[in-house]
């Protein structure tokens, strides 16, 4: 090794550096691989979503909330059921309540909701206070041990109190924070028995996340069954109607990564990183071989001796792997040493805080012996079992021939190389384009330079004074609200005509605004008009009977419904009991992720509650001092309410983080692939043409120009590098297809990108080539001639 030292730099970087990303993305796939495993009932959790269809609808909706009556009924219903829960709230940053305690004023983002059952089902480590009793009175409420530091400093936080949204809430437990592979998240958790919507059990209000505890596992299908029964019977004048409803069942820990309403990871992406993993080892033991088996000539004499002093040739194997184990060994050490290193690095660029306290101490140390053990074998087995079958009369006197199955293997696997990181290299481009298209694409409506702010504490009055107050402010070109967000709009209702010979009835989402909603986001309309003052004074009436909501749909509803833009205006359509008539007729735009292909919508002006304050800021204005002016009238209307304030950009970039973290995890490693490719092939050149030093020099007595040799060298690594390009080309075609297809909207894979990809490749090659093969080149033919 210490002869050798090039050889032994090259073989142990590359090991190290495959190990190291080995480490870091092992980490990362067994951090999504335990979500909500830590459970102790998990097994025994299922999670419920919700499925309806209307008779005009081509395919039915899935919804992530239910009911408030479906826990409680299919809990007295069905004996497979040990237990379940309600959740209601949300656990993002989404209309935040704001919390009180003494002096402190703060808004607290992570607030649910959840039956007194809750922490029978879910395993949260409680500090203080007793889990079974903690929600089981009005106005308790649970905090995490972050939550009680924030508010409570070092003190006792039992007992305490704690006013949200002006009502006085008691503090009955302190759980430890909420692990971060947890699908379930709060950093304050109330009983749900405080909530109004506790006191009924509708069957039309679904905003709560439902979960059951069965007394098995293995009763989910025979309980999914009995509840498809028990809908089909509950429902039945419905279904002939044309109406489809019901319940889906999934296991707690397959939600993060299978659900198709829930999940926030996806398993595809696991696969991908453990492909990465695997390829990047792979390659640091071609290398390894590659340069052991090209080096063999060296040790011709040596095995020559030994052989002809009686070493048997499994001696000589053992010896041969004994050094392979060594090097292995030092790999091993570094490469563990760098991924501690790098974990800071790696948990900012993907946004997670991973370490390898991630793995069972056993788990780790079996896997670094297991490690060891294939990557010792791979490296190995193959140089040590060519190397110990020379013939020793042959090596003692220096006739080592060339194998040319040798070479032809060799030569494999330098392609194999090159053609794993082309593929990551192409998957990379493509993924990029992927996210610049999702990202730049017009959706339908301007979400540029809007400021989003929390209107769930105002009413009508201090709603509309504030926004003409901000609109008299320099800069601000727009104000508008609505209860969800326009990029990720949730809601779903049921529209239905009214006064025709034939009442039609779809499934719809549909989002309350208020009444400068399309103008605000330049939504574009196709008949009819938009919401005035008369259309608002008519939903505000008190008296309901009187009511009369103007209602505006996209052309995918009125498609649905069989009408064209002009026969929609002035049509009677009730939505959920609102009644009311079509007033406009506007174009489809995106209100949701890409993922996703457009659906039916329905704008309405209703005033009652808005969940997000939405302000336009002109793009030529100075942002600091912008901000500062929205933040000194903020606080004219909300003394008390802190001024926390995000753009609309990053709730859009949000639906994709996901996406965005894979492709900041396939750029990284992309460059690892190539950096350890070209390692090997540096190390691969400098020994060839360390071989090929005499007959560089005959060729540069004989008049070759120092071009001339180097297209000489590196003629047959550009050939295998071609013929990667073609192999590594329909493979990430047809790979990145599939993942292109989770996407309603995506770009077309073109030519170019392969082009582009073994472009770079081989120009890559060409630079580690030409490193070594200039210096070969430029040696004086004198020297490389001389006769030792």
């Amino acid at each position: 090794m210490w002869k050798n030292k090039t050889t032994s730099s090259i073989s142990i970087f590359g090991l190290s550096m495959g190990i190291t990303c080995f480490l870091l993305l092992g980490t990362y796939i067994l951090n999504e691989l335990r979500y909500d495993k830590f459970h102790a009932k998990a097994d025994r959790i299922a999670y419920v979503s919700l499925n309806y269809q209307s008779p005009n609808d081509k395919e039915p909706v899935r919804s992530s909330v239910t009911p408030t009556g479906a826990v409680p009924s299919i809990k007295r219903m069905f004996s497979e059921v040990e237990d379940g829960t309600r959740v209601y709230g949300s656990s993002s940053a989404d209309n935040p309540a704001v919390i009180k305690y003494g002096d402190k004023i703060m808004n607290e983002p992570a607030i649910r909701y959840a039956d007194s059952s809750f922490f029978n089902i879910f395993s949260f480590d409680f500090i203080a206070g007793d889990a079974s009793t903690a929600l089981h009175r009005p106005n308790a409420i649970v905090i995490t041990v972050s939550t009680a530091k924030k508010y409570f400093g070092e003190e006792n936080a039992m007992g305490k109190i704690l006013e949200i949204d002006g009502k006085a809430w008691s503090v009955t437990g302190v759980v430890k924070d909420v692990p971060s592979f947890s699908s379930v998240r709060f950093n304050m958790i109330g009983s749900y028995q405080t909530l109004a919507r506790s006191k009924t059990e509708a069957w039309s209000s679904a905003n709560d996340v439902s979960y059951l505890l069965l007394k098995s596992p293995d009763q989910l299908p025979v309980l999914q069954q009995k509840i498809d029964n028990w809908i089909n019977q509950e429902f039945a004048d419905a279904r002939k109607a044309g109406y489809r409803y019901g319940f889906s069942l999934e296991k707690l820990t397959h939600v993060h990564l299978y659900s198709k309403v829930a999940s926030s990871g996806n398993i595809t992406y696991l696969y991908i990183f453990g492909a990465i993993a695997i390829s990047l080892l792979i390659i640091a033991c071609i290398n390894f071989t590659n340069l052991i088996t090209a080096k063999s000539a060296e040790r011709a004499h040596e095995i020559g001796v030994k052989k002809v002093l009686g070493a048997q040739r499994g001696q000589l194997i053992r010896q041969f792997m004994l050094e392979s184990a060594l090097v292995t060994i030092f790999s091993l050490a570094i490469g563990l040493l760098g991924a501690y290193l790098l974990f800071p690095f790696f948990n900012q660029l993907i946004g997670i805080n991973l370490s390898l306290q991630v793995w069972k101490p056993e788990w780790l140390i079996y896997g670094l012996l297991a490690t060891f053990i294939v990557i010792t074998l791979i490296s190995g087995i193959w140089p040590a079992t060519i190397i110990a079958a020379f013939n020793p009369i042959n090596a003692l006197q220096g006739k080592i021939n060339k194998s040319k199955r040798g070479e032809f293997i060799r030569k494999a696997l330098v392609t194999f190389q090159f053609c794993i990181s082309l593929l990551f290299i192409m998957s990379t481009l493509i993924a990029g384009q992927q996210l610049r298209y999702v990202q730049t694409k017009d959706t339908g409506l301007d979400r540029s330079q809007v400021l989003v702010l929390d209107a769930s504490k105002f009413n009508t009055n201090r709603l509309v004074t504030l926004k003409n107050r901000l609109l008299l402010a320099p800069g601000i070109s727009g104000v508008t609200a609505s209860y969800d967000s326009p990029v990720n709009v949730q809601g779903g209702y049921d529209l239905k005509s009214e006064g025709e010979s034939n009442d039609q009835s779809i499934s719809i989402t549909a989002i309350p605004v208020e009444k400068d909603f399309t103008r605000f986001f330049d939504i574009k309309l196709i008949a009819g008009e938009n919401l005035t003052d008369a259309d608002i004074e008519r939903v505000l009436l008190a008296d309901d009977d009187k009511k009369e909501y103007s209602f505006i749909l996209n052309k995918l509803a009125l498609n649905n419904l069989g009408w064209t833009p002009e026969e929609a205006i002035g049509k009677a359509v009730n939505l959920n009991g609102r009644k009311g008539k079509i007033k406009a007729v506007v174009q489809d735009f995106n209100f949701s992720s890409l993922r996703e292909e457009i659906r039916p919508i329905v704008i309405f002006p209703e005033y009652n509650w808005f969940g997000k304050l939405f302000i336009k800021i002109n793009a030529h204005t100075n942002m600091a001092q912008q901000l500062a002016s929205i933040t000194t009238i903020w606080k004219e209307f909300n003394p008390d309410i802190p001024f926390d304030y995000h753009f609309l950009d990053q709730e859009y970039d949000n639906l994709y983080k996901t996406e965005i973290r894979t492709s900041k995890i396939l750029n990284l490693f992309s460059v690892c692939t190539i950096v350890v490719s070209c390692l090997g092939l540096f190390g691969l050149v400098t020994y060839l043409t360390q071989q090929r030093e005499k007959e560089i020099g005959i060729r540069k007595v004989l008049g070759a120009s120092v071009p001339a040799i180097l297209r000489l060298l590196s003629m047959d690594f550009v050939k295998l590098v071609v013929i990667a390009c073609i192999i590594a080309s329909p493979i990430a075609w047809l790979l990145m297809n599939k993942w292109l297809a989770d996407f309603a909207y995506h770009i077309e894979i073109t030519w170019t990108v392969f082009l582009i990809a073994g472009i770079l490749a081989l120009g890559v090659t060409l630079i580690t080539i030409s490193s070594r093969a200039i210096k070969a080149a430029m040696v004086n033919p004198v020297d490389s001639l001389r006769n030792e």
